[in-house]
């Protein structure tokens, strides 16, 4: 029998694809029958929730491992970028927009788990604000396969980014 993470890795395997997230594409992906799936996330707007929570531990995961102990607002938005720009990323990274429904629902659980990772109260300083903008255009960009960078450039694209989080007065 699958456990939740299974599914949960059927459903990313399910985005990764380019597929429609739905409780039929993930139960055959997971091995289950439908209802062996609603078993354990009783409706698509359920398991969209779950999926996107998912990615999320994955990401503070790593965010938390690179960040080190008791960091401060700037080496936090310095790890995010940092993430941002070395992570390989696929289409389920983007599961906050898979589900219309829950979009309001995503958008709110993610700002609020990865808002301490944007800065802070520097979040607002128009340097915080343009590398966010770089760490977040890097991630869809690779997520969709749209604009890939070579080491070499991602390299630079990344040093750019920390001086300008380095410009920011604490």
């Amino acid at each position: 029998m699958a456990t939740k993470t299974d599914i949960l890795d059927a459903a990313r395997s399910v985005l990764r694809r380019g597929e429609s997230l739905t409780l039929d594409s993930v139960a055959r992906e997971a091995g289950l029958t439908k209802p062996g799936l609603v078993y354990h996330f009783a409706t698509k707007e359920v398991l969209s929730i779950a999926v996107m929570e998912y990615v999320l531990e994955a990401w503070e995961v790593d965010l938390t491992k690179r960040a080190g102990a008791d960091p401060t607002p700037k080496r936090r938005l310095k790890t995010y970028v940092e993430h941002a720009l070395a992570t390989d990323f696929d289409a389920s990274d983007l599961a906050l927009l898979a589900d219309v429904r829950v979009r309001e629902t995503l958008t709110s659980k993610w700002t609020q788990r990865m808002d301490p990772w944007f800065g802070g109260e520097l979040a607002a300083h128009p340097n915080a604000c343009a590398a966010r903008l770089i760490a977040d255009g890097a991630w869809f960009n690779q997520s969709l396969s749209l604009m890939s960078l070579d080491s070499t450039d991602s390299a630079v694209v990344l040093e750019l980014a920390m001086r300008l989080i380095d410009g920011i007065d604490e």
